[in-house]
């Protein structure tokens, strides 16, 4: 699980992401957490700054998932706890 989505408050958004990974078949959060963040409007490119091989793939996976509009929007919900206006 990615650090720092431990604490309590962010419960609404773990469950948010373990729903959205298991209808997109991720292997895990972190992939769904690559790839909302590479389909933010400003179109950022995410440092991973990891040694370790599976962050790796893990982002590389992330690329190719398919995540709808609907999917992307819900978990901004989950993370800000207020639909878009």
């Amino acid at each position: 699980m990615v650090a720092c989505f431990n604490e309590e408050g962010f419960q609404a958004l773990r469950d948010e992401l373990a729903q959205v990974a298991h209808e997109l078949n991720a292997d895990s959060i972190e992939q769904v957490v690559y790839a909302w963040v590479l389909r933010l409007p400003s179109q950022p490119l995410p440092i991973i700054g990891s040694g370790k091989i599976e962050r790796v793939r893990s982002a590389i996976v992330a690329e190719k998932l398919s995540m709808t509009r609907q999917q992307w929007f819900r978990i901004r919900k989950a993370a800000l706890g207020y639909d878009v206006p």
